[in-house]
């Protein structure tokens, strides 16, 4: 009985793709490296901003080792981790709280006319709802996030040789990879969009804005 309750509780919960997509149509999904262009454009515009990254520690708090393995998982350093491994770790968290960054999407959607959705989700799961979105790819010599890695790999103690083949590792996954096509590019064919040392953040959001149709002076209410 319990079993068959569960069946009819998980069909009725579910949310009929043309809903989900009506409710989706005015987020503006920005992927890759957008922090500071979704920032900018809900200044610019009075667009709430919803960060994906800033909501982990609440994800977190609603997950279960059953359902979201990836949520769940106990890493006292992330920085000890293989690269390769941290990746893989990413891709799971991001597939793991997907219907919960949805969730608060749509409960958003009450209250605002328009919303920015910045950071990583899982775009496989929602790339049939999606209306709008771009992905940023950051091209700066400097990568900060990159360097602190390589940085507290070269501060662990362990030999050499581990050493240089876990900064090559990460050298390729955070460095080389940026320079090909972004998989939301490639897969999805949504559109990209370059900062670099030669751009400033004010020019590429204006770029955004533009593809998104959104006036270039006039804020959004």
């Amino acid at each position: 009985m319990a079993e068959r309750l569960d069946e009819k509780a998980a069909s009725r919960l579910q949310i009929p793709d043309n809903v989900l997509k009506k409710r989706l149509r005015n987020v503006y999904f920005i992927w890759g490296d957008g922090a500071a262009v979704a920032d900018e454009l809900g200044r610019r515009y009075g667009i709430f901003v919803y960060h994906t990254c800033d909501n982990r520690w609440k994800y977190a708090q609603d997950a279960d080792p059953q359902f979201q393995p990836g949520l769940c998982r106990n890493v006292p350093d992330y920085f000890a981790q293989d690269p390769e491994d941290a990746a893989a770790w990413e891709r799971e968290i991001a597939h793991d709280f997907t219907p919960m960054a949805i969730m608060d999407l749509i409960q958003l959607t009450a209250s605002h006319e328009k919303i920015i959705c910045e950071n990583v989700i899982d775009i496989d799961s929602i790339i049939p709802f999606v209306t709008h979105a771009v992905v940023i790819t950051n091209y700066k010599a400097s990568d900060e996030f990159c360097e602190r890695y390589v940085n507290e790999i070269r501060r662990r103690d362990i030999p050499e040789d581990e050493k240089q083949r876990l900064v090559s590792k990460a050298d390729a996954i955070w460095r080389k990879g940026k320079r090909e096509t972004p998989p939301e590019t490639a897969t999805y064919g949504i559109k990209q969009f370059v900062w670099d040392d030669e751009s400033t953040v004010e020019q590429t959001a204006d770029m955004v804005a533009e593809y998104f149709g959104l006036p270039p002076n006039l804020p959004v209410k």
